[in-house]
Parts: structure tokens; sequence; C-alpha cells
């Protein structure tokens, strides 16, 4: 009898597994395959952001890319297709959000293996110099198979308990009236935020607290500024790229992407400013950059940001006119400065006049819980 018993929960299973993945490959809820499309079903996906690697490592590895984007999520959200009508071919957003530089080396490397670039345009950011910054915990998952230029399967993301709580999630949720809306990545890697967009229209998004959220995961005692460190073999790693495009022919543009004008003052309140110089004069030493950080008529407008250090994608134009034409009159004229070995003392000196005195600890221990 107990045989019995085991034999039917046995096929039970096998028949429950199956069935559980096609359901959710059908549903679809984080947008892997995009091969359903229903109304009031599937259309509206859940955030399919924690899986950065996992979704875009793939769809570079289908090649026909010419321009590659890469950094962290500040240059994911800059609309690739502007890039497109300056630069021609297709374009990529191989970012990966708050990531040190082994993580970026890695996708460089992914990329260039099935694809042939011809433009990489570089967000670099001086959270991807601390050395003691925590890996991404799907490049840990992935290291692997990213290093070793391999295959990434989506079947076990089909076949998952979590999966199928998403697809019944997704069900209720395009049912609603007005269905939340969720960050994602488009197929050409970019990261979209319709989340802040649909707050913004139901005049429900607060901004302050945004900026404020951001600023504490950056400056908290386990932030990704916590006990920051700046590290020379992340930066050998960046030359090692600036050098392979030097000798196979790709045009280099690199910028420091912007941050909103608190965030920037806040890095001279958490006693940060001297690791944040040290970065610039490093970096020049490899490639002139355009700084785009520091106090200007954008940054000094939370209206033009998600958040602390995230600039909203239909001010893309203002980077990428700026950096992809190399004409630095384009305006803002106050927005982004081009940072050579020549003029970068006056710069950081320039900068250090910028800087205002605010309470970062009472902007820490704010509770939005």
């Amino acid at each position: 009898m107990n045989a019995l018993k085991w034999v039917k929960i046995w096929f039970a299973l096998s028949c429950l597994i199956p069935l559980t993945g096609i359901f959710n490959y059908a549903i679809d809820p984080y947008g892997f395959n995009n091969k359903i499309l229903i109304n009031n079903i599937n259309r509206v996906k859940e955030d399919n952001t924690p899986f950065t690697i996992k979704y875009k490592a793939p769809k570079i590895r289908e090649g026909g890319w010419d321009n590659l984007m890469l950094g962290t999520s500040r240059i994911g959200l800059m609309d690739s297709q502007v890039v497109d009508n300056y630069l021609g071919g297709k374009t990529f957003t191989f970012s990966q959000p708050g990531s040190a530089m082994p993580i970026q080396f890695d996708s460089f490397k992914y990329a260039l293996k099935f694809n042939q670039i011809k433009n990489l345009i570089y967000g670099i950011d001086f959270m991807t110099f601390n050395k003691n910054l925590k890996l991404n915990v799907d490049y840990i998952q992935y290291k692997d198979e990213l290093q070793s230029f391999g295959h990434f399967y989506t079947h076990d993301i089909y076949i998952n308990v979590n999966t199928l709580k998403k697809s019944l999630r997704t069900l209720q949720n395009n049912l609603s009236e007005q269905p939340e809306l969720n960050p994602f990545y488009s197929e050409n890697g970019m990261r979209n935020f319709p989340n802040f967009k649909q707050q913004l229209a139901n005049n429900s998004l607060d901004m302050s607290a945004n900026i404020n959220k951001h600023i504490q995961k950056y400056f908290k005692k386990d932030g990704i500024y916590g006990n920051y460190a700046y590290s020379p073999e992340y930066m050998e790693m960046f030359k090692k790229i600036v050098t392979y495009c030097h000798k196979n022919g790709i045009n280099l543009y690199v910028y420091i992407s912007p941050v909103y004008a608190e965030h920037f003052y806040a890095i001279k309140a958490a006693g940060l400013k001297p690791e944040f110089e040290r970065f610039k004069r490093e970096l020049v030493k490899a490639t002139d950059f355009i700084d785009f950080t520091g106090v200007s008529s954008v940054t000094v407008n939370k209206d033009n940001f998600w958040d602390s250090s995230h600039l909203r994608k239909e001010h893309t134009d203002m980077i990428m006119a700026k950096l992809l034409l190399r004409d630095d009159t384009m305006p803002p004229s106050d927005f982004g400065i081009r940072v050579t070995q020549e003029n970068i003392e006056q710069h950081l000196q320039d900068q250090g006049s910028q800087y205002q005195a605010i309470n970062l600890q009472e902007i820490l221990a704010i509770n939005y819980e």
C-alpha cells in the first residue's frame, strides 16, 4: 500500500513539473522569451533586473552588436537608441548594477568574444574601484560561465516554484484595473523604470525620499561606499580595456556619470573626497574623459534624476552629444568637463570649491519603514 502511495505521488509530481514549466514559460513573468504577450494576462512583467547576467549574456552572445555600453546601472538607464543615432549600427547595454571592475572586465571580454565591437561607451564610476565593494550575487553564481564564454540556459527559470509564484502574481497584476509597473531590461540590455514614471503620472513620486534612500544605500556603514579603499588592481583592469581598444581599432568614449548635487556633497561629508580625487587622477592617466559630476544646472535639479545617482533616460542626449561628438561647446555649457592630464588639477580645484556642507548623519538616520 505504501509503495502504491509513493508511485502515485511520483506520477503526480512527474506530471506537475512539466505542466509548471509550460505554464511559467507561457506567462513568462520575467520576460525572458516574450513569445506570448496577451493584454490583461502577461503583458506587464515582473522585475527581471535581479537576473542581470543571466538575462543579458545570452542576448550579447547572439552577436550582431556594433556598439557596447559598459559600466554600472547609471549608464544602464541611458537610451541606447540615442547612441545608435549618433554612431550607427546596433548598441547593447551590458551594464552591471553596482558593480566592481572585475565584473565589468569579464563582461567586456564576453561581449568581444561574440561581436565585432566598433565603439565602446564606458560610463565609469567611483564605486567601481572600491576593492571592498561586494561582488554581485549573480556574478559570483555565473562567474565561471562568463569567464569561459559559456552558454547561459534559462530552463531552470521556468521549472521553479518561485517563478510559479511570480507567474500567478503576474496574472493577478495584469487583471487589475491599473497594473503595477516594474523595472525591467529591454532586449538591448537597457534598464527601464516605468514604475517611477507611473508614480510620477499619479503624483505619488516622492523625489526627496528617493534621493535620501539612495544616499543611504551608498553612504551607510555597509553601503556601496562603505569602507572605501581605492584599488590599483582594478584600475589596471580598466587600463587593459583601454589598451585593447587602442590596439584593435575600437573607438573609446569614457565619462563619469552625473550624480545629484547632494550625492556629490555627501562624498566630502563622508570623508571620501581624497579618494574621489585620487580615482580621477588615476583615471586620466589611462584616458581622457568627460566628468559630469559636480555642481551644474543639470545636477542641482532633482527632476532630472530618479534618485541621487540615476539620470533620467530622456536626458541621454545631454550626455551623448557632448561625449560622442567630442564637442565641448554642446549645451548645457556647465554640464560635463573634458578632463585631460593637462587640466586635471585645475578641474579638481574647481570642483573642490563647489562642495557645500550637508548633514549626512541626519540623512542616514531617516527611517522610511
